[in-house]
C-alpha cells in the first residue's frame, strides 16, 4: 500500500502493485507504515482508492473516518470504503493490522449468489464506521489473521491466492455477520430502492431535490422518506443534507479548488449560498473549516 505524492491538500493513497501478477490485497499495520515515513503522512486526511479493514489489536487512540473522530481500543475494527477519507492519529502504544484491498480483488471473493453480502460491508451510508468485537470473536478473527499472515508472507507462487481467498472469504464474512447486525438489515422488497437512490445519491447537488429523487425512482416522496426513516432513522432531505456537507468536506481541503469553483461543481446559485447551508449544519464557514484540516 503506498502513496502517490499529488499537488493537494487531500491526498490519495493508492494500491500500487510492486510486480506485475501481485494480488491486489495487502496485510501490513500501523506501525509498520509509520516506519516507511510516507509522504504525505499518514496523520494527515487522504482519500483511499481502495477498501480497508483496520482491526485493532494493541493500545487505544482516536481515528478519523470522513472528518468524524471515534475512539479505539482492542478488538475495535473499522471499515473504511473506497473514496472515504481517513486519518491515523498516531499512538506509540497502539497496533492495528491493516487489510487493504480492491474492489477487484473483493470482486473475486464474490463466486456466487450468497457471497454477495459482502458487498455491503463498505456500505458507509447504512452501517456505521466500526464495531467492537467481544473477547471470543476478536479470538477467532485473531486466529484468522495469523494465518493470513503467514500466508501472505511466503513467495507468490500458483497457489498463494487460492489459498488467501478463502482464508478472506471466512474473516471478512465473521466481520459482516456483526456489522450487518448493527442495522436493521434490508427486506428484499427494499433492496433495489435503496440501491438506486443511493447510487444516485452520490452525484448529489443543490439544485436537485427530494421530489426530483422520488420522480427518477417512480415512487412518491413519502414512500421514499419512509424507507429511509425505517433503516437510516432520517428523512431523505436530512440524508440528502449530510450527504452534500460531506462533499462539500472532501471537496474543500483540495488546494486547487476554490469556494466559487466548490459551488460551481455543487449546483448553488452562488457561493454565499454554500456558505450559508454549511455553517448552518457546521457552526462555522467552509473556510474555517478548511483552516481546521490544513496541516
Amino acid at each position: 500500500m503506498k502513496k502517490e505524492k499529488v499537488e493537494m491538500l487531500i491526498p490519495d493513497a493508492v494500491f500500487e502493485k510492486e510486480y506485475e501478477h501481485q494480488i491486489e490485497f495487502d496485510l501490513t499495520s500501523i506501525k509498520k507504515l509509520t516506519s516507511r515515513n510516507l509522504d504525505p503522512s499518514i496523520e494527515k486526511p487522504h482519500r483511499v482508492g481502495f477498501n480497508v479493514i483496520m482491526i485493532v489489536f494493541e493500545g487505544k487512540g482516536m481515528h478519523t473516518v470522513d472528518f468524524v473522530p471515534y475512539s479505539y481500543r482492542k478488538g475495535t475494527v473499522f471499515f473504511i470504503a473506497k473514496d472515504q477519507v481517513h486519518n491515523f492519529k498516531i499512538n506509540p502504544d497502539a497496533d492495528a493490522y491493516l487489510l487493504p484491498f480492491t474492489d477487484t480483488f473483493l470482486s473475486r471473493l464474490i463466486v456466487n449468489e450468497e457471497l454477495k453480502v459482502l458487498y455491503e460491508m463498505f456500505d458507509y451510508v447504512l452501517y456505521p464506521a466500526k464495531i467492537q468485537l467481544d473477547d471470543d470473536k476478536y479470538e477467532d478473527v485473531l486466529k484468522l489473521l495469523q494465518v493470513l499472515e503467514k500466508e501472505f508472507s511466503i513467495e507468490m507462487d500458483n497457489f498463494k491466492a487460492l489459498i488467501l481467498t478463502p482464508l478472506l472469504q471466512a474473516m471478512i464474512l465473521k466481520l459482516s455477520r456483526e456489522r450487518l447486525t448493527q442495522r436493521l438489515p434490508l427486506e428484499q422488497k427494499d433492496k433495489a430502492l435503496y440501491r438506486k437512490f443511493k447510487q444516485l445519491s452520490f452525484n448529489h447537488d443543490y439544485s436537485v431535490h427530494v421530489n426530483d429523487y422520488a420522480k427518477i425512482l417512480n415512487v412518491s416522496s413519502k414512500t421514499l422518506t419512509n424507507m429511509l426513516n425505517k433503516y437510516l432513522g432520517k428523512s431523505t432531505k436530512k440524508y440528502l443534507d449530510e450527504h452534500l456537507i460531506l462533499k462539500i468536506k472532501r471537496l474543500l481541503l483540495d488546494e486547487n479548488l476554490t469556494i466559487e469553483n466548490i459551488s460551481d461543481q455543487l449546483c448553488f446559485d452562488e457561493p454565499t449560498n454554500m456558505v450559508k447551508f454549511f455553517k448552518r449544519y457546521e457552526n462555522l464557514t467552509p473556510t474555517e473549516f478548511k483552516k481546521l484540516h490544513t496541516f
